[in-house]
């Protein structure tokens, strides 16, 4: 009889380190999915602030989302493109920005964002030029906040 006794007391003490370990892996999954998705949420929140800062030609602001060794593929550091977009803000007075497809992938270290964008642009009210680019960039954690590495654009 205490031989039974034993083996229920061993088999209820399985069941309940088996519903811990479940309850354990559960709960890391959940954090770990949650820091993803605040991840991308900081992030998206980052690029809403970089394309409400072009379109309003804040070239301050957009220098704060640009890493210190920012570099895009046409060889522009990060002076010399806010030189660039000062020279197109003067081209045009008006600039919109529609972002049309989003894709993110979170690495180890950065994230790649990879999008179409419709950016119009005009010195009057309605746009005079408008163009459809693929955007590549690569974003990077920098003292805790998201900002770009590496931008590539082109003409879709």
């Amino acid at each position: 009889m205490l031989y039974m006794y034993i083996i229920l007391n061993e088999i209820i003490i399985m069941k309940y380190k088996i519903l811990l370990y479940l309850l354990i892996i559960l709960s890391s999954l959940t954090f770990l999915s949650c820091d993803k998705t605040s991840a991308l949420s900081k992030l998206n929140q980052k690029i809403n602030v970089l394309v409400n800062a072009v379109e309003k030609h804040q070239v301050e602001n957009i220098a704060n989302v640009l890493a210190q060794d920012f570099l895009t593929d046409k060889a522009l550091n990060k002076p010399q493109f806010l030189f660039y977009i000062d020279y197109q803000f003067k081209r045009n007075k008006n600039i919109s920005i529609s972002i049309l497809d989003k894709e993110v992938r979170f690495n180890e270290k950065n994230a790649d964002v990879i999008f179409k964008v419709l950016l119009l642009g005009s010195n009057d009210w309605l746009p005079e030029r408008g163009q459809i680019y693929n955007v590549t960039s690569r974003w990077k954690k920098e003292k805790g906040d998201w900002v770009i590495s590496r931008l590539r654009w082109q003409k879709n």
